[in-house]
């Protein structure tokens, strides 16, 4: 039975952190999308448009909001529905996978890989280097400390 509480508490804990990551996620590629069309690809004397702040931010950010609010908003107000909710949640997760997966494919299907290699993937991967080791995973300690501190993980009894 300890082990069946431990591991429920591990995908709580797992959930929690995956849904402030992808919060992460959404408020950067927002904060990133302002800054390369205003400071990076901007050229001078010319005015950024916010339809051009709105082509280069991810999309799918906005729907991830949207189906976690609207799932947030269900649950709060029928609180019934949150057993069927969790059902349909990992019944629905090979679509997940399959979107998941699409969604890789597309990307690749639209990108330039030309243009990538006149640009030198050579400084894009470091850029990422820097980036994830110089910011993201000390930004995500930091947040998973705020909410975990003092949070005592259940110990099996040997």
């Amino acid at each position: 039975m300890t082990s069946i509480v431990i591991t429920i508490c591990a995908i709580y804990v797992f959930l929690s952190v995956k849904v402030f990551i992808d919060i992460f996620i959404g408020v950067w590629a927002f904060v990133l999308a302002i800054l390369w069309v205003t400071v990076i690809d901007r050229k001078e004397g010319e005015t950024v448009r916010l339809a051009e702040i709105w082509d280069r931010f991810p999309k799918f950010v906005l729907g991830y909001v949207l189906t976690f609010v609207i799932i947030l908003v269900l649950v709060i107000l029928l609180p019934n529905l949150l057993e069927p909710a969790k059902a349909a949640s990992s019944e629905a997760n090979v679509f997940r996978q399959l979107f998941f997966a699409m969604t890789f494919f597309a990307i690749g299907a639209v990108s330039n890989f030309r243009k990538l290699w006149e640009e030198g993937i050579g400084r894009l991967a470091a850029i990422y280097a820097i980036c994830l080791f110089g910011f993201i995973i000390w930004v995500g300690l930091v947040i998973s400390w705020v909410f975990f501190h003092g949070v005592t993980p259940p110990v099996v009894a040997g």
